[in-house]
């Protein structure tokens, strides 16, 4: 059956047609609504950001400045580059720069430390660090001469604040070269740039954090995919507002970030969007609700259909096939609703009626093969009753009275055996009796020229038989086939079972040394036709094939061929019974008659 045209299907699809583009436009309402907040998220935080990162370079530019006007202001630093080392004016002018350096960096509260490095002598003339100790400033100034012996004339001449990344601490740097070979410069550790931005409301798990130009986290997070040294961030483009990124965790987060007028470096913002979907109306997150009800409302649907409609309709359906393939005694149960009892009571009335029907029909149907089988079988009484006065008025015109004598005993038990109409079988050995008595009186007519051999298979003698289905092809032999000539004419009569051993039927030859037949009286009569005209002389053989259809249907079968040199041979193939014919309580049987 196909499923796209039963109820059921299209009910589901009718229901689908309206639920589904309804789940559509809702899903693109929400995916739309939160592209808005996206949107929106990602440009309040870019401009926070760019608000944030304007103030930043404002602190790098102004200290910048204050380093440029130490170095053209202050005598001393052309002094300290330029005096003997241990000299008087050596030591006064490095500890007027020291002490000035300590005076101006109470004005600049996100500064760590001023300095004045010597190239020639690697000597670092600074501040005390602000906000660490003794250990702190040594490994800061450590780290300050490593950081300034890999650097060259061209990077020394960028005006860019560099970035100086210290185990797990970022500081930022800015170095001006002086006439002297001297570098003037600034220490500003990032953990300070970073403090206003922890007010920042990104959520429990959003952070902010300064990132390098390559996308590389400079600052700490607690994302663990961040944490790994090779790992670098998609950063948005400058005409983007925001990126996404998705953790191994499954965690989406908005990438906003801002890049440093001053350094190399961007301002970003990492957003879970949990915490935009928090900004979402109620009803766009019921979104991932509204499917679920709709199964739901979909299953309540069809669990209701089912049982109201389609359940009684598959009943009935399935009632109809079980009609269709002759189970009449189907019948359909109750139904829940008044139209579907209606239906079904209906139903079994029709059914009912069929049943009586066809019962009738059947009967009637069996009386009238049985009456066309006594119609046919006494058919053939008159047939050869002609013929047989026929015989009787030509002996008597040669008077041979001893042969009419003797031809009228095997007339009179000829006749007994066709009259027995009541008979729908015989046995094998008295049907090749009757056979015999037949051509006992065709011998008595021609005594010279005719002659026949009976051999039946001694296992076959009970076997059942319709009664008179040999003498047609018989008869026909003698009056069609002989021709008296010099040798005698042979009718051979044969009762064997096949090659076979297992077969389920048994074969009936009778062969003639005839003249045979043409090849188009042959074609006409293998073709098993029985609502074609026939002509008199096909009678008896379409009589015998008509019985053998009403009596065995397509299990018999019936073949003529054409003996060489000449005459015919007509094979009979009848199924064999499960019960055998048994003739006055005896068996009696007939093998191997004597040749006359």
């Amino acid at each position: 059956m196909n499923l796209r045209a039963s109820l059921r299907s299209k009910l589901i699809i009718g229901f689908l047609a309206v639920t589904v583009p309804l789940f559509i436009l809702l899903m693109y309402n929400n995916l739309y609504a939160m592209d808005v907040v996206r949107a929106q998220v990602g440009q309040s935080n870019k401009n926070l950001l760019a608000m944030y990162m304007n103030e930043i370079d404002r602190t790098l530019e102004d200290t910048e400045s204050y380093v440029y006007n130490f170095v053209v202001q202050n005598s001393d630093l052309s002094v300290y580059g330029k005096a003997k080392t241990g000299s008087a004016d050596y030591f006064f002018s490095k500890v007027r720069l020291q002490n000035k350096m300590m005076s101006d960096i109470i004005r600049y509260p996100n500064v760590n430390m001023f300095f004045v490095y010597s190239r020639s002598d690697r000597e670092l003339l600074s501040t005390s660090f602000r906000g660490g100790d003794f250990a702190k400033m040594e490994s800061v100034s450590k780290a300050l001469k490593n950081f300034i012996s890999e650097q060259n004339d061209s990077t020394l001449s960028e005006k860019k604040w560099k970035v100086l990344q210290r185990g797990g601490e970022l500081a930022m740097v800015r170095l001006i070269k002086t006439d002297n070979d001297q570098l003037v410069g600034v220490w500003m550790d990032v953990d300070k740039l970073m403090i206003p931005l922890n007010y920042l409301n990104l959520g429990d798990q959003g952070q902010a954090l300064f990132v390098s130009n390559q996308g590389k986290p400079l600052t700490k997070t607690t994302i663990r995919e961040l944490q790994a040294p090779s790992y670098t961030l998609s950063l948005p483009a400058a005409t983007e507002l925001y990126r996404t990124l998705r953790t191994i965790q499954e965690k989406k987060y908005l990438i906003v970030a801002t890049a440093s007028r001053k350094a190399s470096i961007h301002l970003a913002v990492l957003v879970p969007e949990s915490t935009l979907l928090q900004q979402l109306p109620y009803f766009q997150r019921l979104l991932y609700v509204i499917p679920l009800i709709g199964m739901v409302v979909l299953a309540i649907y069809l669990l209701l259909l089912q049982r109201t409609l389609l359940k009684p309709m598959y009943y009935l359906i399935k009632g109809m096939r079980r009609i269709k393939r002759g189970e009449l005694e189907t019948r359909l149960a109750g139904a829940s609703s008044k139209e579907f009892m209606i239906i079904n009571d209906t139903f079994n009335d029709m059914v009912a009626q069929i049943h009586d029907l066809k019962i009738d029909v059947y009967e009637e149907h069996i009386r009238t093969q049985k009456a066309e089988l006594k119609h046919l079988q006494v058919q053939i009484n008159p047939h050869f009753l002609l013929n047989a006065i026929n015989i009787i008025y030509n002996l008597a015109e040669l008077n041979k009275t001893d042969l009419i004598k003797k031809m009228s005993k095997h007339i009179t038990k000829y006749f007994r055996f066709v009259t027995r109409t009541n008979l729908n079988a015989v046995s094998v050995s008295k049907e090749l009796e009757h056979i015999e008595s037949y051509l006992e009186i065709q011998q008595l007519r021609f005594p010279n020229y005719l002659r026949y051999e009976i051999s039946l298979d001694t296992e076959l003698a009970n076997e059942a038989i319709p009664p008179l289905i040999i003498q047609p092809f018989v008869e026909n032999a003698v009056i069609h086939g002989f021709v008296m000539g010099k040798e005698p004419f042979v009718i051979q009569v044969m009762v064997i079972r096949p090659t076979q051993l297992d077969a389920p039927y048994y074969e009936v030859h009778i062969a003639d040394n005839g003249v045979g037949m043409g090849h188009e009286q042959l074609e006409e009569l293998q073709r098993n036709d029985l609502n074609a005209d026939f002509e008199d002389g096909h009678l008896g053989i379409w009589n015998v094939r008509h019985r053998l259809k009403l009596q065995y249907g397509t299990a018999s079968e019936l073949t003529f061929e054409q003996r060489v040199p000449k005459g015919t041979l007509v094979i009979m193939r009848i199924p064999r019974s499960k019960t055998y014919v048994i003739e006055g309580g005896q068996s009696s049987h007939v093998q191997d008659i004597a040749s006359r």
